[in-house]
């Protein structure tokens, strides 16, 4: 009797297990049944809204257009900053003013003095080129600091911009004040300085002086009253402004200068008609 009952026992255990693991097993197949029904509908959702479909918000144009300036400008100005940067650029290379300029001009064709003047135009263009490109270091931090600080509604507007330089004219009335005072301080000092022989100002007094002696009693002659300084801070900036907006104008038309995915993603969207 008790062999019986262990037996019937061990019947009914075998049987609780049996259900027992088609119930789980059914309550598996019928959750990955639901699971399996719905992978078409993420398939569509994924298919629909690939990387690079999701829709972009104000805030990645602002990012990538930042990301863009911000690596553009850094080129540009690590390339004006280094040894003829400015010098061997002849698009933003310095020469003299122009009312120098006309008297070298003039000075070449007297016999007995054309090679001293062209001697002293040539060390002083070198002086103003090397005065520019020691300025560079100045401007990197005051240009990076404006595009960090531009807001999501200005980059937005420039982004969409029909002007393909909107960035860089955006910079130019954001950072040209304080660039003028922090370049025309590097630049006057190093004009002073003794770098070719004689410093630019020494140069600049031996070409001028003369002739502003005579201009000073000749009522038709106007002297040469250039601030050499400012003169070379302004051409200075002028090539700083007009590299940035090579760049500029690269990223929104060169495909190939999108280096990143936030890049092709924002400007990718100047391609589309």
């Amino acid at each position: 009797m008790n062999e019986n009952f262990v037996c019937s026992k061990k019947v009914r255990l075998k049987k609780s297990v049996f259900l027992y693991t088609k119930y789980k097993y059914s309550n598996q197949k019928f959750i990955f049944m639901k699971l399996l029904k719905k992978i078409p509908l993420f398939l569509s959702f994924f298919l629909l809204f690939s990387c690079d479909e999701f829709p972009i918000t104000e805030a990645d144009n602002a990012a990538g257009l930042k990301s863009a300036l911000e690596f553009g400008s850094k080129y540009a100005l690590n390339s004006l900053g280094s040894k003829d940067g400015f010098y061997l650029d002849m698009a933003v290379k310095i020469g003299l003013p122009q009312d120098a300029a006309d008297l070298v001009k003039a000075g070449k064709g007297i016999p007995f003095l054309g090679d001293a003047i062209d001697k002293i135009e040539k060390e002083l263009i070198l002086a103003l080129n090397r005065a520019a490109e020691a300025s560079i270091e100045g401007v990197i931090p005051i240009v990076v600091n404006s595009i960090k600080e531009m807001t999501i509604q200005d980059a937005t507007s420039i982004l969409f911009s029909s002007n393909q330089t909107a960035a860089t004219n955006y910079l130019h009335g954001k950072t040209y004040e304080p660039l003028t005072g922090v370049c025309y301080s590097v630049i006057d000092e190093t004009l002073s300085r003794n770098i070719v022989g004689s410093s630019a100002q020494d140069l600049w007094k031996r070409l001028t002086g003369y002739y502003n002696d005579v201009a000073f009693l000749v009522p038709t002659l106007k002297p040469i009253e250039t601030d050499l300084a400012l003169y070379t801070t302004q051409k200075a900036l002028d090539g700083v402004f007009l590299k940035i907006s090579d760049e500029e104008v690269k990223i929104r038309t060169d495909v190939s200068a999108r280096v990143t995915d936030l890049l092709r993603k924002v400007f990718g969207q100047l391609d589309k008609p």
